[in-house]
């Protein structure tokens, strides 16, 4: 909304790139060979420095011209004309010190109107909306003809949003000057923010034929095509706003930022390049890095980034990238170390704290990543990115409610921060709440209606909800525009495995694992229907074939029920060991171990075999653990206290024993502050898992917390519909809170899932107390 385009150009320029070019060795050698002589004289010095300024920007050596200029006004600080030529040498090498400089001499050439309408157009471009607007009035109260100022006023009350006084000074202009076709870019974009499209698209095209050979006017016409989707025309004018000025900056970014958002990168590599070989600003040489990174040319970003490295104001920036290309192609050390460097000279620099976190996490070292993250939130609290990178940390320590945390505070911070709403969705679903994982999906999809990764997202709440058709007729949307995505394809094998589709739910994991062979989602639906279909031997080749690449505790047990379910019970005893000594908190490996002995009735020999390898263990946390168990199958309570209490000893924080043994005090009316206690251990370790969310809302429930038990609850048996038990649990949070239907619904659950279930007597009794209504 410039008056003209050449202030246009300039403005952007400066809002896009950094500081001036270092001192050249000729403007260096001029002011030695000038000085001695221009001391004798302010008057003559400065006159000769100005002069020597303006060859400079004659010449088109803008950053020498800055050094010039700036001697002048050593000798006269208030000279206005020199102020105003060296906010002109700074707009044009991008320096944001322009706009002072122009204000300043704004300030000592208060007659000039033409100055003071330069300086309210750059007050524009910073938001300064009110000051632009008064100096379009001072400029208006001598002159109230002047286009150039009525045209700035009212582009200062559409940035402080009186669109109908904006048209009605707009409307004043043209009727001065009906055939000045930067008044009519003004209008169309006023017009496009009220909301009149058609008729923005009248004004710009007015301004187009006014001046055909106008930059401005062919970027405007060309951005209000972009901005209404109609991608044909805005690139022809793009184009053509190029050839009528093939070296202009911000024509090349424009068309460059085009070919980007269309997914056409090849394109924009010229313009970018240009951009930078015009401006050679930090700013350029960034985005052109940053573009040959995303290409995959780390060799040419290299090149680019280490041009920056002798520019103070960039050498920090332009360290941090080349930290990430460093670490990308192997040189680990280096990163670390470039990295290190320039935390050495600003411990607080945002940048290199997200980098160095990222690439820790990576590294596959996220206590590390924490703390480097946690000083950057400390020291950025304003920092969506660095809450975004918290989140994404504390997902990776299995810390779902640290991360959701963090992920609301990026939300807080920036409402409209589409990843963060996918991530967070992401762990309602893992916890269990599809409902607000459907709700944040929208969301996401209605900040962005093409993304991808919410749509899945939705899809999976869908799914999770029970919605098939619906998650169905999203997949086959979703099916057309990716039809590469080994990701949509998986959750087609579950949507179609849902239905009884077996044929087709195999076809779409193999398809999964051809796009994506490690992925974990299809390799296990494909291992269930191998299971389903009863070849085991197809099922045993497939787990056997990824243990060989790297064993897991899940993917261990994985294959521990393969064999199991092919009769091969030592084999899956082996796996569910392997398991154990892989990860010693693994829940899900301790209770299919359990059922296994209990299927062999072997527990006695099991649990004398654990407790010899408890007395060998220099830190037997698994195998005391194992042993509690065993005996809590047998019904020895109080010697599966001793023995959970006994690994708990050897490891505060041991996750299993604390669950079971928190779980045992509460069942036996034990200290509850203690079980309280356990079951928030185990919950920090074990986070989502089903159980020991049973366990604490059983303790809330027990401890008269009703409305906690309930919201615990509510998870767990959320989570594993099919479980009798957590039903029951509760059932007896809502029958303690006072919600009689929500109660009998949960018991009558429990009961039709499993008549014969540990409490369904007492589940029988409590029904029966609260009646039928």
């Amino acid at each position: 909304m410039a008056r003209d385009g050449s202030l246009l150009r300039k403005a952007v320029m400066l809002s896009q790139f950094g500081p001036r070019s270092p001192l050249s060795l000729a403007a260096l050698s001029l002011a030695l060979l000038c000085g001695a002589a221009c001391r004798t004289d302010p008057k003559v010095a400065k006159e000769r420095y100005l002069a020597s300024g303006n060859r400079y920007a004659a010449a088109g050596k803008y950053a020498e011209a800055v050094i010039e200029y700036r001697n002048a006004l050593q000798y006269d600080p208030s000279a206005g004309t020199v102020h105003e030529k060296l906010a002109d040498a700074l707009l044009r090498t991008g320096d944001p010190n322009a706009l002072r400089e122009y204000l300043r001499a704004a300030d000592l050439l208060q007659d000039d109107a033409t100055l003071q309408v330069k300086a309210g157009d750059l007050l524009l471009l910073v938001g300064r909306f009110d000051e632009a607007k008064s100096r379009a009035q001072k400029v208006l109260a001598t002159d109230a003809r002047n286009i150039d100022a009525q045209i700035l006023l009212a582009n200062a009350q559409a940035g402080l949003k009186d669109l109908d006084g904006a048209i009605a000074q707009i409307e004043d202009a043209l009727r001065v000057d009906p055939d000045r076709g930067a008044t009519y870019s003004s209008l169309g974009a006023i017009e496009l923010g009220r909301g009149q499209r058609e008729a923005a698209e009248r004004a710009f095209t007015k301004a187009v034929e006014l001046q055909p050979n106008s930059v401005t006017a062919r970027l405007s016409l060309g951005n209000f095509y972009w901005l209404t989707s109609q991608t044909t025309a805005a690139e022809a004018s793009l184009k053509r706003a190029l050839e009528i000025d093939p070296k202009n900056a911000l024509t090349n970014r424009a068309l460059a930022n085009f070919y980007l958002a269309t997914n056409r990168r090849s394109d924009a590599e010229q313009p970018l390049k240009m951009v930078y070989e015009v401006s050679k600003t930090p700013a350029s040489a960034f985005a052109l890095a940053d573009y040959y990174i995303a290409v995959g040319n780390d060799a040419s970003a290299r090149t680019v980034l280490q041009t920056m490295l002798n520019t103070p104001s960039a050498s920090s920036v332009a360290n941090v990238q080349l930290a990430t290309l460093d670490h990308k192609g192997g040189h680990r050390e280096d990163a670390y170390g470039r990295l290190a460097s320039v935390l050495a000279g600003d411990q607080a620099n945002l940048q290199a704290l997200l980098v160095k976190s990222a690439l820790l996490l990576s590294d596959g070292r996220p206590d590390e990543a924490l703390a480097s993250v946690s000083t950057a939130t400390a020291r950025h609290p304003e920092s969506a990115s660095a809450f975004f990178t918290l989140g994404r940390v504390q997902t990776a320590r299995r810390q779902p409610a640290a991360a959701i945390v963090a992920f609301q505070e990026v939300l807080r911070l920036n409402p409209r921060a589409t990843e963060a709403k996918i991530a967070l969705g992401q762990l309602q679903l893992a916890q269990g709440r599809p409902d607000t994982t459907v709700g944040l999906a929208v969301e996401a999809l209605a900040n962005e209606p093409a993304n991808g990764n919410a749509e899945l997202l939705f899809v999976r709440g869908l799914l999770a909800q029970g919605e098939l058709d619906r998650a169905a007729s999203e997949l086959k949307q979703l099916m057309v525009r990716f039809p590469n995505s080994f990701a949509v394809h998986a959750q087609m094998g579950m949507l179609l495995g849902r239905k009884q589709n077996l044929a087709g739910a195999r076809a779409e994991f193999e398809r999964a694992l051809e796009l994506q062979p490690d992925a974990v989602e299809p390799f296990a639906g494909l291992v269930a229907l191998d299971v389903a279909a009863r070849n085991y031997t197809t099922a045993r080749a497939r787990v056997d074939a990824r243990i060989a690449t790297g064993p897991t505790a899940p993917l261990l047990t994985l294959a521990a029920r393969v064999y199991a379910a092919s009769g091969d019970l030592p084999a899956a005893e082996a796996f569910l060991r392997q398991a154990l000594d892989k990860d010693s908190a693994y829940l899900a490996a301790y209770g299919a171990l359990g059922q296994l002995y209990v299927l062999q009735n072997k527990l006695d020999a099991a649990r004398a075999e654990f407790e010899r390898m408890a007395e060998r263990s220099p830190k037997p946390v698994a195998a005391l653990t194992m042993v509690g168990i065993i005996l809590q199958a047998q019904g020895d309570e109080e010697s599966a206290r001793t023995t959970f209490e006994r690994a708990m000893q050897v490891d505060p924080e041991a996750a299993v024993a604390a669950n079971n043994l928190a779980w045992i005090y509460a069942e036996k009316g034990g200290n509850l502050d203690m079980a309280l206690q356990l079951a928030r251990t185990a919950q920090k370790r074990l986070p989502g898992a089903a159980e020991v969310g049973d366990t604490l809302g059983f303790i809330y429930y027990k401890k008269n917390l009703a409305s906690l038990a309930v919201s615990t609850l509510r998870v767990s048996a959320a989570q594993d519909p099919g479980n009798a038990t957590y039903q029951y649990h509760l059932g007896l949070a809502y029958a303690s809170s006072g919600d009689a239907p929500r109660a009998r619904q949960s018991l009558t659950r429990a009961l039709a899932l499993k008549p014969d279930f540990g409490g369904a007597q007492d589940a029988k009794n409590l029904l029966s107390s609260l009646g039928t209504r």
